[in-house]
């Protein structure tokens, strides 16, 4: 099998972002970084080969150090940028250069959209004071078919502790509680513009009982839940987020996940 070398192209871009204050007093700051890289199939016609593209919008937090330590670990497993977009490289062209060597044993033009690959890292902080961050991450990979695929992960950090945050922290038993699951279902059955005492499987769910997600947010309005495209309904509905307003969940909540949630900036009882 012939093999290809890499051909990339490298755009570093640094910007200083806006500073929040942080434990400590010392003020926590943030940067992004944006990287480009192009991958083609066949080098020895790089006018008319199939290729991959990769870019990565980072977000580095910078200080204080113990916290810029933890969260730069937590979303990179490493303090190093290089580290880490060299191992998302290596992974995403390894997997593009196998697929298509099993594809298809001769080069390909440029026309043929489906060997045309893309994928797309977004790190964005949504929230963040002196004591709490949420941080959102997005990611979009295509590798042929009729379209490509989003997804979206977030963090919500205790910076004092220097911890994510699960939603069990918030509720005694977030699956096993009746009246939990009915709240969210009735969010969603509004989501999906049901009338009152329709099921949401005569909606855009896929079952009258979608599994619960755990990728959760915290805003000022509410408990934020979000669904990645396939989970609970079909791609063309793509992800499906709604958000709870505090007041209906406060009575279900955890005593000390109340206390949590003055971290960011979130009163329950003002």
């Amino acid at each position: 099998m012939k093999k290809y070398p890499l051909f990339c192209v490298l755009v570093p871009v640094m910007l200083i972002s806006a500073c929040v204050s942080a434990p400590r007093n010392e003020k926590n700051q943030y940067s992004p970084w944006h990287y480009t890289f192009t991958v083609l199939l066949d080098p020895d016609r790089p006018h008319d080969s199939p290729q991959l593209d990769i870019a990565l919008s980072l977000m580095n937090i910078q200080s204080p150090a113990e916290q810029a330590e933890y969260l730069n670990g937590l979303l990179y497993s490493t303090n190093s940028f290089d580290a880490y977009k060299d191992r998302v490289i290596q992974e995403q062209r390894k997997k593009y250069r196998d697929t298509l060597f099993d594809m298809t044993a001769q080069p390909v033009g440029k026309n043929s959209a489906s060997h045309n690959w893309r994928y797309a890292e977004t790190v964005s902080i949504k929230n963040s004071t002196r004591q709490g961050m949420v941080i959102e991450r997005d990611y979009y990979v295509y590798s042929g078919g009729a379209h490509g695929l989003n997804t979206k992960r977030y963090y919500v950090i205790d910076l004092e502790q220097c911890k994510q945050l699960r939603i069990d922290d918030l509720f005694a038993n977030y699956q096993g509680d009746k009246r939990l699951r009915d709240i969210i279902y009735f969010e969603l059955g509004k989501y999906s513009r049901l009338k009152s005492g329709q099921k949401l499987s005569e909606g855009i769910f896929f079952s009258d009982e979608p599994e619960l997600t755990f990728n959760f947010f915290l805003s000022n309005e509410g408990l934020g839940l979000y669904w990645d495209p396939y989970q609970i309904a079909p791609y063309a509905h793509g992800g499906i987020k709604i958000i709870i307003p505090w007041q209906v969940l406060r009575p279900l909540m955890l005593i000390e996940s109340i206390e949590l949630l003055t971290k960011f900036d979130i009163y329950l009882f003002v």
